[in-house]
Parts: structure tokens; C-alpha cells; sequence
């Protein structure tokens, strides 16, 4: 009795074990299928360099202090923010802190700078970044916030002068990378993080002054969680939206309303998708 019940949980965890399994390879090849019908001819040259090691360079804000390593992609659409001469700037999602940086070095001395980040755990993460990678004078003029991004337009209505949006999205470097992500992997998130990055641009939209600009970014490979977003965008605020796209880096390629760069035609940077927006005075 005591063997034949040891043999049916050992048969129902090998199941299990094998659904799982199932489930995985079925989700990898929805992944792939999905970027290669977008990708067409190019996607194997993509997906081979989005599973090579990132590219990455050493930032630093001033002379003596500790270098960051990002992605070259990641500091250009922080540098794609047009900044005013004086006044609030907002990084609306800013875990875990690399674009804050560039931001925070490139502001003038009336400027100040709200890096918001809404989970606790990274917020702790952009604190240590920040407080490592600034000299004190920036940092002085840099505070933290933990509001949820596509709700604070209910208290800061016209609130900041630039916004920098690099919103949460697919980042599908890292599900290549990650095997319990592309297990997880389905259309359905694209979807789910289109809708969460409407709402946090239409917020991100409403808190922006008049004449201000707004960069929206993510990394993006769906064309959904880019153009798309921004097209809702230009649906609904068109009147008060002037589109500039932003000077061309290396490898670059324009897009409907942007860039998109892309690590095979890049030398390993991005992805990473950037629209330069501005709300009419």
C-alpha cells in the first residue's frame, strides 16, 4: 500500500513536472513566433543579439565620484529631455536610477529634480543610487517620492516643467534571459502593459505644464507599447501635442512618432524606444 501510493505521488509530480515543462516550451515558442511575425527576416539576428551580454558604459555625474554602468541607449533618451533653467522636473518611474543620474548632472542650480518610484524594495535600490552616484550639491535638490505614477496627476495637475516617463514594459532582453519569464510569457501582457502605460502617460500628460516637454520611453520591442501608446495620446490630446523626434544616435531607426533602437543594428545597445513630446503653450 505504502509503495503504491509513493508510486502515484511520484507519478503526479512527473505530470506536473512534464505540463509544466509543456506549458514552458509552448510560451517560448508563442515568443518567438510573435516577435518573428513582427520581425519578419531580421528577428534571428534580434533575438541572438538581445540574448548577448548588454552593452553598457560608466556614467559619471562629476569628477571623483563613483561611475554607474548603463546601457548607452538608456542615457540617451534621459538626455532627449529638453530641461528649463529653472524650475520642477519630474522622473515619473525611476527605479533603479540610472536615468535620475543623468538627469540630476545635467540640471542647473535652480532646478530640482522628484525621482518617483512607486515599489518600495527598488525605491530602496534608487535611494542607494542616487546617494552613491551624486555629488551632495545635485542630491540636495533631488527627493524621492513613492506615488503610484498614473494616479498623481489627481494632486500635481500642471504640476512639473519636464517629465521623463520611462514606463514599465515587456523588456524582452530580460525574458530571454530570465526562463521563468518566458514561461510566463503571453500576447496577454502586451496588452495588460499598453493599458498600464496609457495611464501613466495620459498622467504624466495632465501633470505637465503648458510649453513643457515630455520624453515617453520604454525597452520595449512591440510596437504597441510604443507608437501605439503615443498614438492614443495623439488621439485624445492632438491639439495640445507638438511631436519633435530626437536627434539620431548610433544605429537609430525613426519610427512613426520616434526612435527605436534596436541591438543589432546598435552594437548591442537598447532596446529602448524614445518619443520626444511637447504640451502647446
Amino acid at each position: 500500500m505504502g509503495k503504491g501510493i509513493k508510486a502515484a505521488r511520484a507519478g503526479t509530480a512527473h505530470a506536473r513536472d512534464a505540463d509544466r515543462e509543456g506549458a514552458a516550451s509552448f510560451a517560448s515558442a508563442a515568443f518567438r513566433g510573435y516577435y518573428s511575425a513582427l520581425f519578419g527576416e531580421r528577428w534571428p539576428a534580434l533575438e541572438a543579439a538581445l540574448s548577448s551580454a548588454p552593452d553598457s558604459v560608466a556614467f559619471v555625474a562629476a569628477e571623483g565620484i563613483d561611475p554607474y554602468y548603463l546601457d548607452s541607449a538608456s542615457i540617451f533618451a534621459a538626455s532627449c529631455l529638453e530641461l528649463p533653467s529653472d524650475g520642477l522636473i519630474l522622473d515619473a518611474c525611476a527605479a533603479p536610477g540610472g536615468k535620475s543620474l543623468v538627469l540630476a548632472s545635467r540640471m542647473g542650480p535652480n532646478v530640482r529634480l522628484v525621482a518617483n518610484e512607486l515599489s518600495s524594495d527598488r525605491r530602496r535600490r534608487l535611494r542607494d543610487v542616487l546617494d552613491r552616484h551624486l555629488p551632495a550639491e545635485p542630491r540636495s535638490r533631488v527627493e524621492l517620492s513613492g506615488r503610484d505614477a498614473a494616479a498623481m496627476c489627481r494632486r500635481f495637475e500642471a504640476s512639473f516643467d519636464a517629465i521623463l516617463l520611462d514606463a514599465p514594459c515587456s523588456s524582452e532582453r530580460h525574458v530571454l534571459a530570465d526562463a521563468k519569464a518566458l514561461a510566463a510569457w503571453s500576447p496577454a501582457r502586451i496588452r495588460n502593459l499598453a493599458s498600464r502605460q496609457w495611464a501613466l502617460l495620459s498622467s504624466a500628460w495632465i501633470m505637465l505644464k503648458r510649453g513643457g516637454c515630455l520624453v515617453y520611453s520604454t525597452c520595449a520591442l512591440s510596437p504597441d507599447e510604443n507608437d501605439g501608446v503615443v498614438a492614443r495620446a495623439m488621439a485624445k490630446y492632438g491639439a495640445d501635442i507638438s511631436v519633435h523626434r530626437p536627434g539620431c544616435t548610433v544605429g537609430a531607426e525613426a519610427t512613426e512618432y520616434g526612435l527605436s533602437i534596436l541591438p543589432d543594428s546598435s552594437r548591442g545597445a537598447g532596446p529602448m524606444y524614445v518619443c520626444r513630446i511637447r504640451k502647446i503653450l
